[in-house]
């Protein structure tokens, strides 16, 4: 009788054990850490590299370097997003003068300015709808789509010679 209670008592215990390891490994400061787990996009993760505990934004990292972002550009844009939008897709700042229906300002976590989708004599379908990023500002608020549209600012300005930067005078 007393040989079945202890093995009942081991049992528990060990399970104990097992899930209080997982636990802490799982809230391990240098462990990858994501908040993104979208199966939208097609994305092959081939790698998981863990985000330096200095990451601001560190939720979003993983989304960064699945769309295809550099490790350089990955890095600034966590300091850009951070300063843009505390890290938050549903930001927004009516202050930016910019005015598409009832969407005024700057959108997302990149803080898009809705000049990127105003229609334009060299975009007559506005530049992020020429891209195939964004038809609307509420588009704007996906941290995927607001990613892809500062993708898309970011290499159109290095396609002029700017450092790509220019749009968040991080150059």
């Amino acid at each position: 009788m007393l040989g079945a209670s202890m093995k009942k008592i081991v049992v528990v215990a060990l399970g104990l054990t097992l899930v209080c390891a997982g636990a802490v490994n799982a809230l391990r400061i240098d462990s990858p850490v994501t908040n993104y787990d979208n199966n939208r996009g097609v994305f092959d993760r081939m790698e998981i590299k863990p985000v330096p505990k200095s990451a601001l934004c560190p939720q979003w990292w993983q989304m960064l370097r699945d769309l295809g972002w550099v490790e350089a550009d990955v890095a600034k844009a966590d300091v850009i997003i951070h300063r843009e939008s505390r890290c938050i897709p549903s930001s927004h700042n009516p202050d930016d003068p910019t005015q598409i229906g009832k969407f005024k300002g700057s959108l997302g976590l990149f803080q898009i300015n809705l000049f990127w989708l105003k229609k334009t004599t060299a975009y007559p379908q506005g530049f992020l709808q020429t891209h195939g990023v964004a038809q609307v500002p509420s588009d704007l608020f996906d941290p995927v789509t607001n990613a892809r549209a500062a993708q898309a600012i970011i290499a159109y300005n290095r396609s002029i010679g700017g450092c790509g930067w220019v749009a968040w005078r991080g150059c």
